[in-house]
């Protein structure tokens, strides 16, 4: 009750007191002060979520591609002919793991003939072949003694059996088996497994561990060694760049404390902090804090994030009045990730994500109800990764749903068309693909990343798609588009080098061209929509404890309504230790 009060007399005085700026009197009155410092708080939101989202993205991935384990290929053995047997039937004892309709079509081709010992040979290779394809190398096809008189062959298997998982570190508990393996010792030995495992294990960077499989105390079983010279498990990054808004700051800079295994359970704690330099409270300010926690559990990933964000900044009416705004925004995310299925070359990844966001946006510091909101929301992704053209190729999809719990804003019945939802629908599409290559005698790289959204209903800025940044279309970081709908494209070309210097410091540097295009559209008509396209050309180096990124992007296309952007200059420094 007192609540709704002082929100009320908020609004009042709001009103008040704007009507008596100077330019009220004309079109650009108090309605239109406060529906421009409502659109620059939705920009900054969605700057902010949108350095959260690499922020968080770079806490629970790991720096080294998904392991994928090769059995070396068996030599095949020079048998002689020797005499066959008539073999009517083939029978094959202790096959669990492979479907009996796949048994009966790999031996099928050889029953009801004269086999000899080079024919039983391929029967048996073919079995185990089966069940090596499946990740069951330690899986084996043998011959029982048996009379063959009676015209059936009778094929045994053993389908291999972890006996025990252990770990080489030098008592640095860096691996904790029950978190990388749970349930692996005592079932069948399957490659896809132990894949993941290593996946588990080496996501942290102080890690570097290999598998090694040796033969058990009993027929058919396996010891699995892991062996690993952990690094140090702690690591700071300082950096200072200029990614910031001008409004709000463009000189950043930051620090990032990474801890990995802090709780023994292979799982990793990053705390990071930003902020404009200079700060100025007053009218030129911004700051974001982010806290993220990862697990791992076999094949199932759980990361939580904690976030808190600040801007100060500045408005004019029209006759010249500058007014300051101001937010504040908070964001809880609980996330799980799980492999749902591995291949030789593929993977297949499913995640949930539940986020609850708090914006806080004021004018003068006085509450702004229209730009201020709670919202719940669900996303449900789903990627694949394989290879294909000799490169890595990532296609994703997912879904985001606006949930009422957690005190989230709640629809109203009878909302117009027109109006945003807090219990929305987006669909959400994407794919990636990295290809290295040699051309002129030198390695290069080539990037790709489409990702887009499709809306169901009219959203809140804070929930649009954003085009125009650096981590959409380059070139447009203060004349950006947002809608309902859109997508974007970016791509870049690298060369990698490297060089040593006398001291004998050894360092790599690549340079790069990139080109990016994008669009958003709305499902109102009448609101801002259209296409941008942009390019940069940029240099990044690394050498020591040293990296150094720096680019120039240009604005090449832009809707008529947007004022074109200078080129401009970004840069990025930062010290690892």
């Amino acid at each position: 009750m007192i609540g709704s009060a002082l929100r009320t007399i908020g609004r009042c005085s709001l009103l008040l007191f704007a009507a008596l700026w100077p330019g009220a009197g004309n079109a650009a009155g108090p309605g239109a002060v406060i529906e421009n410092a409502v659109r620059q708080a939705d920009r900054l939101q969605r700057d902010s979520i949108e350095r959260l989202q690499q922020q968080q993205q770079q806490d629970r991935s790991s720096a080294e591609p998904p392991t994928h384990l090769q059995v070396p290929a068996g030599k095949a053995r020079e048998l002689p002919e020797g005499p066959c047997r008539d073999i009517r039937s083939i029978e094959v004892r202790g096959a669990k793991l492979i479907r009996p309709s796949s048994v009966d079509l790999l031996v099928q081709p050889y029953q009801g003939k004269c086999l000899g010992v080079r024919e039983i040979e391929q029967v048996l290779s073919a079995i185990t072949a089966a069940y090596i394809a499946k990740g069951y190398v330690a899986a084996r096809a043998y011959l029982p003694a048996q009379d063959l008189s009676g015209g059936t062959l009778t094929v045994d298997v053993e389908e291999g059996r972890v006996e025990t998982i252990r770990v080489e570190d030098g008592g640095a508990g860096s691996i904790s088996v029950p978190n990388v393996a749970p349930g692996v010792v005592g079932k069948p030995l399957n490659l896809r497994d132990l894949e993941q495992a290593l996946d588990q294990i080496n996501r942290l960077p102080s890690n570097d561990a290999v598998m090694d499989i040796a033969p058990g105390s009993a027929p058919g079983d396996s010891v699995v060694l892991f062996s690993n010279h952990p690094m140090r498990p702690a690591r700071l990054n300082l950096t200072y760049d200029n990614y910031g808004q001008d409004s709000t700051g463009q000189n950043q800079a930051g620090a990032n404390l990474a801890l990995d295994n802090p709780l023994g359970f292979n799982d990793f704690l990053s705390l990071t902090h930003r902020r404009a330099v200079p700060y100025d409270a007053g009218s030129r300010a911004s700051y974001l804090s982010n806290l993220s926690y990862v697990v791992p559990f076999g094949y199932a990933t759980v990361s939580f994030n904690a976030s808190d964000t600040h801007y100060a900044s500045h408005i004019r009416t029209a006759g010249g009045t500058r007014l300051r705004t101001s937010g504040d925004s908070s964001f809880y995310s609980l996330r799980t990730d799980y492999v749902a299925w591995r291949g030789q070359q593929s993977l297949w990844n499913l995640s949930a994500t539940l986020t609850r966001k708090d914006f806080k946006n004021y004018l003068e510091d006085i509450y702004l109800d229209v730009s201020s909101r709670k919202l719940t929301v669900l996303d449900l992704d789903s990627s694949f990764t394989t290879q294909l053209l000799g490169g890595s190729f990532t296609v994703n999809a997912g879904v985001s749903r606006g949930l009422k719990l957690f005190d989230a804003l709640d629809d109203p019945s009878g909302l117009p068309d027109y109006a945003p939802r807090a219990q929305y629908t987006a669909f959400k599409y994407g794919a990636n693909w990295f290809r290295p290559f040699l051309m002129l005698g030198q390695s290069w790289s080539f990037t790709s990343q489409f990702t887009g959204q499709k809306a169901q209903d009219v959203l809140y800025g804070s929930e649009q798609i954003l085009v125009g940044s650096l981590y959409s279309v380059r070139g447009f970081e203060d004349q950006s588009l947002s809608g309902d709908n859109g997508w974007f494209l970016r791509n870049q070309l690298n060369l990698h080098r490297s060089f040593a210097l006398r001291q004998g410091l050894a360092g790599q540097i690549r340079p790069y061209v990139a080109l990016d295009h994008g669009k958003v559209w709305n499902r109102e008509p009448g609101l801002p929509q259209g296409k941008l396209t942009g390019a940069a050309l940029g240099v990044s180096s690394t050498l020591g404890v040293f990296n150094l990124d720096v680019f120039h992007a240009w604005p090449l296309e832009k809707p008529d309504f947007l004022d074109r952007p200078s080129d401009s200059t970004y840069f990025s420094a930062s010290l690892s230790f």
